[in-house]
């Protein structure tokens, strides 16, 4: 919220109107909103056209933090956040998804982790 004193002239007689805004000084308020709200963006997330490039660099996936054993069952001790996000691997967010979950075959430390190396 903001709260501002109006006015439509700050020659008019009075204790506000000296500090109040007048019609230009509030349309260059309100314009330099809108570029706050522009340039804060939206709440939508998703990969920028420039970032396609590079996303696999920058962007973690599920890792094995050591070497695995075909039917261990995961726990978060075992598992690392790390990069690069190889493609098909599991992303950082499905985390506790991935822990309870049993490997499936042999994996080696440092092996991304897949759904299809995981089972019930």
């Amino acid at each position: 919220m903001i709260e501002r004193h109006f006015t439509d002239s700050n020659d008019r007689e009075g204790p506000d109107h000296k500090f109040a805004m007048n019609p230009e000084n509030w349309a260059k308020m309100v314009e330099e909103t809108r570029l706050l709200e522009r340039s804060l963006g939206g709440s939508d997330k998703f990969i920028a056209e420039n970032e396609q490039e590079t996303q696999i660099v920058q962007r973690r996936c599920l890792r094995a933090a050591r070497d695995i054993k075909a039917g261990e069952v995961f726990t978060r001790d075992m598992i690392d956040v790390l990069r690069p996000a190889t493609p098909g691997a599991i992303k950082p967010d499905q985390l506790q998804n991935v822990v309870g979950t049993k490997a499936l075959t042999d994996m080696p430390l440092g092996k991304e982790l897949r759904w299809t190396d995981l089972g019930a």
